[in-house]
């Protein structure tokens, strides 16, 4: 056999086996449990519509490098879309965007470290409580599954805020290697939040602000993240 058509048989061959090794897995009564053998625990709660509160922040002493229109461009249309895309449809994001939101101290006293696991909580604390205080008498928190914050400081490791993005909630707040859990944020005024919370900077990619809002959205079974 030549061995052009010696490569095509192996290929079909290939194919074959796949698919009927896949067809197998397919339709029997047990599918569900089948499927979190085979592929772990999957996130069910991340379906359908997710109200988001985005609020853009700044620093007293930091002037933004981005507009406030791209910045919600970004995050309110792009997220959104990026969303729809990956889960073919099934989820989507519907945002309310606030900013410019002005907090009460200077940046020095957010600044946290471009370290996952040398970050300071009580500062990741500090920057999500001051953010909702400056918009609790306007907002109802109840009504968010989420709340994006949106440090207006461009940002490199070290520089700026110090983080261009991650997770606070199920995340940097309680830590990820143990005992994760959701910890309760309060307002001055007494208003709680404890669901999904995640922090980017102004310059961090789209792709960046889907990584770690995907982290909230999936939540947490058995002590890890899943991912929707």
């Amino acid at each position: 056999m030549k061995p052009v058509l010696r490569l095509i048989r192996n290929h079909f061959l290939l194919i074959a086996i796949l698919f009927f090794a896949l067809a197998g897995l397919q339709g029997s009564p047990a599918e569900g449990s089948r499927e979190e053998n085979i592929m772990g625990p999957q996130s069910k709660h991340a379906i359908g519509e997710q109200r988001v509160l985005v609020l853009a922040v700044r620093f007293p002493d930091v002037e933004p490098k981005f507009p406030l229109k791209r910045i919600r461009k970004k995050v309110v249309r792009g997220l959104n879309k990026y969303v729809r895309e990956q889960s073919y449809g099934l989820t989507w994001v519907k945002a309310d965007f606030k900013g410019w939101v002005m907090l009460p101290d200077p940046i020095r006293k957010y600044k946290v470290s471009p370290y996952n696991f040398k970050v300071d909580r009580t500062r990741v604390k500090k920057l999500i409580e001051d953010s909702m205080t400056a918009v609790e008498k306007e907002v109802n928190f109840s009504q968010y599954q989420h709340i994006i914050v949106i440090p207006c400081a461009f940002t490199t490791p070290g520089k700026g805020y110090g983080m261009m993005c991650y997770c606070a909630n199920p995340g940097m707040l309680s830590g990820v290697r143990k005992n994760i859990r959701y910890v309760p944020m309060e307002s001055e005024g007494g208003k709680i939040f404890e669901d999904g919370v995640c922090v980017a900077t102004e310059n961090a990619h789209l792709g960046m602000f889907a990584h770690d809002f995907f982290h909230a959205l999936g939540g947490i079974y058995k002590n890890i993240r899943l991912i929707p």
